[in-house]
């Protein structure tokens, strides 16, 4: 029976009369999805703890490592340094094998990088030694003790820990969503990846950066007054948060890395070429120098205690180091060198533990594990930095008080004494 244009067989079979193309055997033909529907979709062979687990383990890791080496130079700063000089490159070598282990490419490439900066880090272990070693251990005791910050200052680096633990809960949510979606909007999942790397490294420096300025104001107090600041840690906390330095400081935990990269791959080039490379000596340490007189943490001091512009701060503090002659004694203490250690310390022992749980979770997806142990060591990084701010702010303002007044009673005479040794061994 034929009727519009459409028979009817005898078997229940429906087509089109003229067309051949067109039978439908029992049920609707669905319409092709497009490219752009189902935007994402989850991945079928994806774990979602795979990822989800090792990260959030390796955020209560770093949290414990930072808490270690502020206890441990608060109690014993000798100790402190000494032990962030080698346990940086053990540890890097330890988290190494991890990454071996997932037995690709790019798992090789990393590790032989990490080979090659764990030998670096022992080669500057050997080589701080001597009066440098005895004055940073002095000076970070010195700075403690005469800092004298009250027992809330703690509630404060306890505020911004758990801050961070929040921040880094969603972090880790979002980077496991990321490696478990499918579709046509994940075609730029790396772009998703490097944006939030960014955020993370940005949130984390405002938050060290804050911790800086906080614990800063509540030294200079002390150190250059001898009293406690007016307020304590509740006015110190809030006028940081709530004043006009908070954007300073968003600014300045931009360009502080920035220029202490630049900085530490000029130094590295010149002792590369043992100071014969002109280039070298003429223009990359001469523009980090500028760099440094411009913008460097030091400058956050004055942030918080004067209230001045981050840029205006800067180039104030490090003009009185000139001034006093001090500023190449700063530049190369190495209270920087141990926070900056004891930080690496703390993303490898959480890269080790991170990469280790997802290997033993998941093993007929090793490569995995690769970003898992790359996410877990920047996150152990930079909340030990994060944690280890409050002793570097004690250092940091030592020095900008004692540039202020050489004749402060309430410094002492470790940094005259310090420039006597050095000005004895320069001579010899």
């Amino acid at each position: 029976m034929v009727r519009q244009g459409v028979v009817v067989g005898g078997g229940g079979e429906i087509t089109q009369a003229g067309s051949g193309s067109g039978s439908i055997a029992g049920s609707a033909t669905a319409p092709a999805a497009s490219p752009h529907q189902a935007s994402s979709r989850q991945n079928p062979t994806y774990k979602p703890f795979a990822n989800f687990v090792p990260l959030a383990s390796s955020v209560i890791v770093s949290i414990i490592a930072g808490c270690f080496w502020v206890i441990l130079a608060v109690i014993n700063p000798p100790k402190a340094i000494k032990t962030s000089l080698w346990a940086a490159p053990v540890l890097a070598l330890a988290c190494d094998v991890v990454i071996l282990l997932v037995g690709n490419g790019a798992a090789l490439g990393i590790g032989v990088l990490i080979v090659v900066v764990a030998i670096a880090v022992a080669l500057y272990s050997c080589w701080a030694s001597g009066p440098r070693l005895q004055h940073a251990t002095a000076v970070l005791s010195t700075s403690l003790n005469a800092a004298h910050l009250p027992p809330t200052a703690s509630c404060l680096v306890v505020f911004v820990i758990l801050a961070a633990f929040g921040y880094m809960s969603f972090w880790t949510v979002a980077i496991s969503c990321i490696a478990a979606a499918e579709g046509y909007f994940m075609n730029f999942k790396m772009a998703y990846v490097v944006a939030l790397l960014v955020s993370m490294a940005w949130t984390m420096q405002v938050l060290r950066y804050f911790v800086y300025v906080a614990v800063a104001k509540l030294a200079h107090t002390r150190l250059v007054y001898g009293v406690r600041m007016p307020g304590g840690t509740v006015e110190a906390f809030c006028g940081t948060m709530m004043g006009p330095s908070f954007g300073d400081i968003c600014m300045g935990a931009v360009a502080v890395p920035v220029i202490a990269a630049v900085r530490s791959f000029a130094r590295a080039i010149n002792a590369v070429t043992k100071g014969n490379d002109e280039f070298c000596q003429g223009c990359c340490l001469a523009i980090s120098d500028k760099l440094m007189g411009r913008v460097n943490r030091w400058g956050f001091v004055h942030v918080g205690v004067r209230g001045k512009a981050f840029c205006v701060a800067s180039r104030d503090v490090w003009s009185l180091f000139v001034l006093r002659g001090i500023s190449k004694l700063v530049d190369s203490d190495l209270t920087g060198s141990f926070c900056f250690l004891s930080a690496v310390t703390g993303g490898a022992l959480a890269s080790l533990v991170a990469g280790s749980w997802a290997l033993a979770m998941d093993k007929e997806h090793k490569e995995l594990a690769l970003p898992v142990a790359i996410y877990s060591f920047l996150i152990g990084y930079y909340m030990c930095r994060m944690i280890i701010a409050w002793p570097q702010a004690c250092v940091a303002t030592y020095h900008v008080a004692y540039a202020e007044n050489p004749q402060n009673p309430h410094l002492g005479t470790l940094i005259p004494d310090h420039l006597r040794e050095l000005q004895a061994l320069a001579t010899d």
